[in-house]
């Protein structure tokens, strides 16, 4: 009996062990699909930026060309240009999820400015904001923070959420933007906006099909060791959304 029980146990351990190896086997085979299908993608996407630049560069040419353009045709070049932007940023996009999926996301880290690098995004968003009808409020710190991020990174990370306020808030909506020290040596750049809680749903499901620039940026700021959250701030009337980014502080460049 005993003899039949060890030779049942032994046949036991060998199918858990078969099982666990036909696991690890399809895990590795998943797990090269999917670099195939990252490498695929970034390659693809590649290949599209440089002529898609071209066409831009071309369209606006034409734009200031002698002789200048008819209305008829002026309108048609704007809407090309207009359409070659949108198509541009979406491969942008394409690009860095393949590069974060594949591991091969590069990031200059350093002491960053979080005010200099928002007043860039003041000056950029200003001719966005005005065509939205919104109105931005930006709060400046009292004195010098700084955070450990890429620059460009962190530029691309703040204007994705300012853009996708400012898509949300809706004609003569309203968008604060601060920045503090908080815990833990983080500090945060806040985000509030008056959609009432349109702009804070896609962080409940990262639904990359229909807000992949959003969870690119998440994923960045993960990357960058912080992190992108929210919370429902009942403390303002009709209970604007408020959303933030936060980052390691840092010391002052040398």
């Amino acid at each position: 009996m005993e003899s039949r029980q060890l030779a049942v146990s032994a046949q036991l351990e060998e199918s858990l062990r078969q099982t666990t190896r036909e696991l690890q086997a399809a895990h590795a085979e998943l797990a090269q699909t999917r670099l195939i299908h990252s490498e695929f993608l970034w390659a693809m996407s590649h290949a599209l930026r440089s002529p898609l630049t071209s066409i831009l560069g071309f369209a606006q040419l034409m734009e200031v060309d002698v002789p200048t353009p008819t209305p008829s045709q002026k309108s048609s070049l704007t809407r090309i240009i207009q359409a070659g932007w949108g198509l541009l940023g979406m491969i942008d996009e394409i690009l860095d999820a393949s590069l974060i999926e594949c591991g091969k996301l590069q990031l200059e880290m350093e002491p960053v400015s979080i005010e200099d690098v928002l007043r860039d995004c003041d000056m950029l968003v200003t001719p966005l904001a005005q065509q939205a009808e919104v109105q931005v409020n930006f709060a400046w710190p009292t004195k010098p923070l700084f955070v450990a991020a890429d620059r460009t990174r962190l530029r691309q990370i703040l204007m994705t959420l300012l853009g996708h306020a400012l898509l949300h808030s809706g004609s003569a909506g309203v968008v604060h933007v601060s920045c503090k020290p908080c815990a833990n040596g983080r500090l945060r750049v806040h985000f509030q906006d008056s959609s009432r809680g349109k702009s804070t749903e896609w962080l409940a499901h990262d639904n990359p099909a229909s807000h992949i620039k959003l969870i690119v940026s998440k994923q960045i700021a993960g990357y960058m060791g912080g992190m992108i959250a929210t919370e429902l701030d009942a403390t303002s009337t009709g209970c604007a959304n408020a959303y933030w980014l936060e980052l390691n502080a840092a010391d002052r460049a040398p």
